[in-house]
């Protein structure tokens, strides 16, 4: 499914994510679909939550397309998760337990997928139901006094596939958390941990291999599902 990226181009853009992760200090609160357009200022480049306990912390995660599977199968999605040596396995997600988390979904594949249930579509767990959705088609920016500032993103608690290619999810569902991923676009939510724990991560959509793409990627931790523990 959709188009390859050179590691170079993400690196930057996970940059570039973490930034504008960093600069959405609230989320608009009510729980309408497509609430608003946001307009940010960036003003950082990077952030390092474990310096300050009180602030989120940060996980971000990329999704590129051009992986190979095997010979049989071929290319493959797949979930990775930007740590301090590039982009890493995401096959075990270790959060701290009892915080905020911020989490930035970068999505670089171009495809769209159905969805395993239309309920998907909504945003659950996090704060107020809502997140940040960027959309490539929608983005623009300029230079400020202070920074980039950012313009077409919006504050929302659904995607609509009228309206959208949606390709993946990242859904946890012992914890009711379930973030929809339209094509090439940038999702910003928060969510808070709780105590210890182990829970299965997914992917809900059916962006796999086999007759109705639940094989291949779908059913391979590290690809479209694997372990998220808070410890």
């Amino acid at each position: 499914m959709g188009k390859g990226t050179t590691a170079a181009v993400i690196i930057g853009l996970v940059v570039l994510s973490m930034a504008v992760g960093g600069a959405l200090g609230t989320i608009a609160a009510g729980n309408e679909a497509s609430v608003s357009t946001s307009v940010s200022t960036v003003t950082q480049t990077t952030t390092t939550s474990s310096v300050n306990s009180s602030a989120p912390y940060i996980l971000t995660m990329v999704i590129t397309t051009n992986n190979l599977f095997n010979s049989s199968i071929g290319t493959q999605p797949a979930f990775f998760v930007s740590g301090p040596n590039g982009l890493e396995s995401s096959a075990n997600i270790t959060l701290p337990a009892h915080r905020m988390i911020e989490i930035v979904i970068m999505n670089f594949d171009s495809g769209n997928a159905t969805f395993i249930g239309p309920q998907y579509e909504n945003v659950t767990g996090t704060i107020n139901n809502t997140m940040s959705f960027y959309n490539n088609n929608a983005m623009n920016a300029t230079q400020g006094p202070s920074g980039i500032i950012l313009q077409g993103g919006q504050t929302v608690t659904s995607l609509s596939p009228e309206t959208e290619y949606l390709s993946h999810t990242f859904t946890v569902p012992s914890l009711g958390l379930n973030i929809p991923i339209a094509a090439d676009s940038t999702e910003v939510a928060y969510f808070t941990t709780g105590g210890a724990g182990s829970y299965t991560w997914l992917c809900e959509s059916l962006c796999g291999s086999g007759a109705n793409g639940s094989g291949g990627a779908m059913s391979t931790p590290g690809w479209m599902d694997g372990l998220l523990t808070v410890s």
